[in-house]
């Protein structure tokens, strides 16, 4: 039982399958104990959102449950946007300290939150156990950190005040950011500087120069976000074309570039006309973007020819994309749960590909087939902001992979709604003024 406390991200995951295991038993039992027919026993304990383990204190567990995922959020984004950096080595006696006891902090605080202060039915806690357990099952597998991570945090969110969140960790991304960018710019830290043959580039103290271009997409869609496109004003996308120019002649990462670029153009047509989105043939287009991006994927990947000039220039495009899926592609096979590919070779940035090869099926069709669901119900729901930045994060995955990440991707939090079955009436945004469950 000790090295559930001791074995980083495994243990964890043991930690809430067996917190949500035996929830479900307790669930069990509550509904066998209750006097009434045994169908109407059945109904409450599929159907009746309550608290594990008794449903005391319910009013202050909520608040207190929402509080918990903000902080562990903030935590996890300020460790992944300002320590891991070259800070890291500027400050070596600090960090030592603090970095690994921040990681047990925030893990511990999303495993309590997720197993005592968030509500759920019988029917919600399978569905989530289900989703966790194969994720779990495939990390087993593959030892990739950031989907599993991705969706420990994704189930967490249930039951959180998502605006709430959002603006507090909006606040400390921008800042760890700016941090890490001006101490760079001054020569306090560390930063990657690449001369290259058409133009330099600066990674402003990350590690590379498209993790810094991830970074500043990642705060430019939760200033979007938090300000919705509905209100955007001029100012608003000067900041957003300040950060599109800053993203190319800096790190020049140009997957983030385009997808600022596209985040712009989708919150000027959403806020101008707004009417676009309404018709239904528009949400199913739009709904089925996950699966055409993956499909497009694989194809691209499969069709690829490097003595065809079209394919050449599309793949140089793409900044080489297409000749790695293709040579991912070839040298690997596929794994229905996953698997560990060590000196393989081959490099996969196409998330679309790097899941498909890695997580395998079912892993790929379960989360790329949440991810459509959601856009449907964001869409449907009215939520266009939230709707034009997951698409604009599905784009960035054709080149990158960080769509899994909860720091990042921070539309993701809203995968609840789909993950544990919620009628279509709850599903969540980041607007302003709506009751947030």
């Amino acid at each position: 039982m000790l090295s559930l406390f001791t074995t980083g991200i495994y243990g964890y995951l043991d930690l809430v399958l067996i917190g949500w295991a035996l929830g479900l038993v307790w669930l069990a039992g509550r509904a066998l104990l209750k006097k009434v027919p045994f169908a109407q026993k059945v109904r409450s304990g599929l159907g009746e959102e309550v608290y594990l383990f008794g449903n005391w204190a319910a009013p202050q567990r909520e608040e207190i449950g929402g509080w918990l995922f903000l902080v562990s959020m903030a935590l996890l984004q300020f460790d992944m946007f300002f320590m891991n950096s070259y800070v890291r080595e500027s400050g070596a006696g600090w960090y030592a300290f603090l970095a690994p006891k921040l990681e047990i902090v925030y893990f511990w605080l999303i495993i309590v939150k997720m197993v005592f202060f968030t509500r759920y039915s019988g029917l919600q806690l399978g569905a989530g156990f289900c989703f966790l357990f194969v994720f779990r099952w495939v990390f087993l597998n593959n030892g990739h950190f950031w989907p599993v991570v991705g969706m420990l945090y994704f189930l967490a969110a249930k039951d959180i005040r998502t605006r709430r969140t959002l603006k507090v960790c909006l606040a400390v991304s921008a800042a760890s950011f700016f941090a890490v960018v001006f101490s760079a710019s001054m020569g306090w830290i560390k930063t990657i500087q690449d001369i290259g043959d058409i133009r330099p580039r600066d990674s402003f103290g990350y590690g590379w120069f498209n993790l810094t271009g991830a970074i500043l997409l990642a705060v430019c869609i939760m200033y979007v976000c938090w300000r919705q496109v509905s209100k955007l004003k001029w100012f608003d996308f000067a900041l957003l074309a300040a950060a599109m120019v800053f993203c190319d002649r800096g790190p020049d990462s140009r997957a983030a570039a385009i997808c600022i670029a596209l985040l712009i153009v989708l919150a000027a047509l959403l806020r101008f006309l707004p009417g676009v989105a309404r018709p239904v043939w528009v949400r199913v287009v739009v709904s089925a973007a996950p699966a055409m991006a993956f499909a497009v994927s694989l194809l691209g990947g499969w069709l690829y020819k490097a003595d065809s000039p079209v394919w050449v220039k599309l793949d140089i495009l793409l900044s080489n994309r297409l000749s790695y899926t293709s040579q991912a592609l070839v040298q690997s096979s596929i794994a229905i749960a996953g698997q560990r590919l060590t000196d393989s070779g081959f490099l996969v940035d196409n998330f679309y590909v790097n899941l498909w090869i890695y997580g395998g099926p079912v892993e790929s069709l379960l989360f790329w087939g949440a991810v459509a669901v959601l856009l449907w119900r964001l869409l449907k729901k009215g939520a266009l902001t939230e709707s034009a930045c997951l698409v604009v994060l599905l784009a960035h995955a054709v080149m990158e992979t960080h769509f899994a990440w909860p720091c990042i991707n921070v539309v993701l939090w809203l995968l609840p709604c789909v993950l544990y079955l919620l009628p279509g009436e709850r599903t969540p945004s980041f607007a302003p003024k709506e009751k947030q469950i």
